[in-house]
């Protein structure tokens, strides 16, 4: 069976990059050509800002299609301009599937299985108008919060099927105080490792072409015993690794998550999008982003075997 795992996997082959950029918009770091656009246009408001989040992204979209497989825009980080935000993450994802990228949307979700229903139709599938049905955001993957248990797991996994999606879910995230949770023990195991061992089991007769389930896990890169720890135990689950870039993450945890077809992909946001700002402060921010999307692939591909 073919999911979307089986599409990115295809897309990370022809581009020779494991990286995903995730689109995380701020204000204070998009160029200033874009916020005075935007202002021109539209004034101090929400439609102005959102007027130049959605330019940036398409702008970095052109620079990066064909360099990397796979976006990751934030939505909470669009959601916090209204309506007009909302609206420039549909165009985000609309404008990213037709340049050839894979999009996972990143939104964390997670509610009673009816719901649920809402966030996956939403996110990945269609929205049923009288006897109509449309394509609402139509991602590729959704990121999901584990916390109420499997009864969310249904409706994503009849959505996954039924379009043949994708999802990563939290397992063991690189944010400082992820071990307040994550790490607890359950039944001799780290609340981690028991999510990562229910995704597992839960989608196992979801297997993609590739060898992967449909649904993999976010895994981050501040965390290398742990993604050592899981891979070796579920080699069948795709990781999401983010952390990479301004979080701090190590280039050789990336080494314990190799596994067949790669079995991963590293996220960078800030490092990429706004390395004009810092490291390449010099190059005009298109070369910027240019020069940190070429970096990182070489040093993530430093570890792969194409």
């Amino acid at each position: 069976m073919n999911y979307a795992i089986d599409d990115l996997i295809l897309v990370m082959k022809t581009t020779k990059s494991a990286i995903c950029v995730g689109l995380d918009p701020f204000l204070d770091k998009i160029p200033d050509l874009f916020i005075q656009e935007g202002e021109k246009l539209f004034g101090k408001t929400l439609s102005g800002a959102s007027y130049a989040i959605l330019k940036f992204n398409k702008t970095v979209l052109e620079l990066l299609a064909g360099k990397v497989a796979v976006v990751k825009p934030q939505f909470s980080l669009y959601l916090k301009y209204g309506p007009e935000g909302v609206y420039a993450f549909y165009q985000t994802i609309s404008y990213a599937k037709q340049l050839g990228f894979l999009v996972i949307a990143d939104a964390k979700s997670n509610d009673i299985d009816s719901s649920m229903e809402g966030y996956v139709q939403g996110f990945l599938g269609e929205a049923e108008v009288s006897d109509k049905k449309q394509k609402v955001f139509n991602a590729d993957f959704l990121t999901v919060n584990p916390y109420l248990g499997s009864d969310s797991y249904k409706p994503l996994k009849k959505v996954i099927e039924c379009y043949k999606k994708g999802a990563f879910i939290l397992s063991k995230t690189s944010n400082k105080s992820s071990a307040e949770y994550q790490d607890k023990d359950l039944d001799g195991y780290p609340l981690y490792l028991t999510v990562a061992k229910d995704v597992s089991s839960y989608f196992s007769d979801m297997k993609g072409e590739n060898g992967y389930l449909a649904a993999g896990i976010v895994v981050g890169a501040t965390m290398p015993e742990q993604i050592k720890i899981i891979r070796k135990s579920f080699p069948g689950l795709f990781f999401l690794i983010p952390g990479f870039g301004a979080q701090g993450g190590d280039i050789d945890a990336l080494k314990y998550a190799f596994s067949k077809n790669v079995g991963f992909i590293v996220n960078a946001s800030r490092s990429i999008l706004y390395s004009y700002l810092d490291l390449y402060r010099d190059l005009g921010f298109e070369k910027a982003i240019i020069k940190s999307c070429e970096d990182m692939n070489e040093k993530v591909n430093s570890v792969i075997k194409w």
